[in-house]
């Protein structure tokens, strides 16, 4: 049994309090494009330090802080509440004597709306990705998590700020010798999927050294940057930018990157929407490849043989998998070259949940027969209903 992952936090003032959820139900998100916070640096030194913050606001506003895994607060506003716009609003933080880097979420609400930004603070290792050491993180019981027990990999989770409430925002397996996370976990909905444009935001992932990441602010030589989750799949604000890191990326073909790979992303967020969640995980083969790619600082990157999703539709509505508890599976799988992106093509690479483990040797949806029974599980994973064509 996996142990669940805790989720400590710490609010920015005593008015305000978070609390930690997990994405079994679906959340809505209500935009208000007049609220906004802007962080103008984003990543900080190890010093003790302060600088401006701006809240953009069409009313009166509260202004807190998530920390996340934290013990303590290292960071504060002043002041946490005002009304309307303030370009004096003060972020100060405190010295960082640790190795690894920290990072923090600043969230401005207003009623039932909210808007976040993302601060980081380098640890004494240096700048780039912070941590001094690639270490696991620990595994909570997500539906969406396969198996976590290769020695070799090390399995990294990153939280976002959704309405207000710290929430999972992925997880993925990483291997440091080939520079590519193997799979990206996430759940998916409308209230997760949030509203706002594509950042553009490249950088390393704070969590993971950056002497394990390939530098990628530029393209690799003769491959895109693909990402695992894509980035149309966190549009919220301070959130985009993650899926940016360094280790979502991998050395992918334009012909499949922007074609059919391109389309199944789109097809997989339609099918969230008509779900209660979505559970996803993408990965990217590379068992047998015998090719690299070049990142930005001449280092090698594993370039994938293939790319695989495996879905986890949670509470289907329309009772056409009423004999399974609301619970449906599906799988792709595509060779790392050329496909049409007519939906005919596409499902043409469908195939069970169980036919994937076997191509890929992963154990998906681990934690699903605690959830609903070993034999409802057990069937999700062996058959694809007609709900997802």
């Amino acid at each position: 049994m996996l142990p669940n992952n805790p989720f400590r936090l710490i609010a920015a003032s005593a008015a305000i309090l978070f609390t930690v959820f997990s994405c079994e139900t679906q959340e809505e998100t209500v935009i208000d494009r007049t609220l906004s916070i802007s962080v103008p640096l984003k990543t900080a030194e190890t010093k003790a330090s302060n600088q401006f913050v701006t809240v953009e606001a069409a009313g009166a506003w509260d202004l807190s802080i998530d920390f996340g895994e934290a013990e303590e607060a290292w960071a504060y506003v002043e002041p946490a509440s005002g009304e309307g716009r303030r370009s004096d609003i003060v972020l100060s933080w405190e010295r960082n004597t640790g190795e690894d880097a920290r990072s923090c979420v600043l969230t401005v609400t207003t009623g039932n709306r909210s808007a976040s930004a993302t601060f980081t603070q380098n640890g004494t290792s240096g700048s780039g990705g912070g941590s001094s050491e690639l270490k696991s993180d620990i595994p909570g019981k997500w539906l969406e998590l396969p198996a976590t027990d290769d020695p070799d990999l090390y399995f990294i989770t990153h939280d976002m700020v959704r309405s207000g409430r710290t929430v999972r925002n992925y997880s993925y397996y990483y291997s440091p010798d080939d520079r590519l996370a193997v799979w990206v976990a996430y759940p998916l909905n409308k209230g997760l999927i949030g509203s706002g444009g594509r950042t553009n935001d490249w950088g390393y992932d704070p969590k993971v050294p950056s002497r394990y990441q390939a530098e990628l602010f530029s393209a690799y030589n003769g491959y895109q940057r693909g990402h695992q989750l894509p980035s149309a799949d966190r549009y919220g604000s301070g959130i985009n930018e993650t899926t940016f890191y360094f280790t979502n990326m991998t050395p992918q073909k334009g012909e499949l990157n922007e074609v059919a790979w391109a389309a199944l992303e789109g097809m997989v967020r339609n099918w969230s929407y008509s779900v209660d969640t979505l559970y996803v995980v993408t990965g990217a083969d590379i068992h047998g490849s015998t090719k690299t790619a070049y990142d930005n600082n001449g280092n090698a990157v594993t370039v994938p043989v293939g790319y695989f999703k495996a879905l986890l539709a949670g509470k289907i509505k329309d009772g056409s998998a009423n004999s399974t508890a609301g619970y449906a599976g599906i799988a792709f799988y595509f060779e790392h070259r050329s496909y049409s992106k007519d939906k005919d093509a596409i499902m043409a690479q469908a195939m069970t949940i169980d036919e994937l483990e076997e191509m890929t040797g992963y154990d998906f949806f681990v934690n699903l027969p605690e959830k609903i029974g070993a034999n409802y599980a057990a069937q999700v994973e062996s058959d694809v209903i007609s709900w997802w064509y």
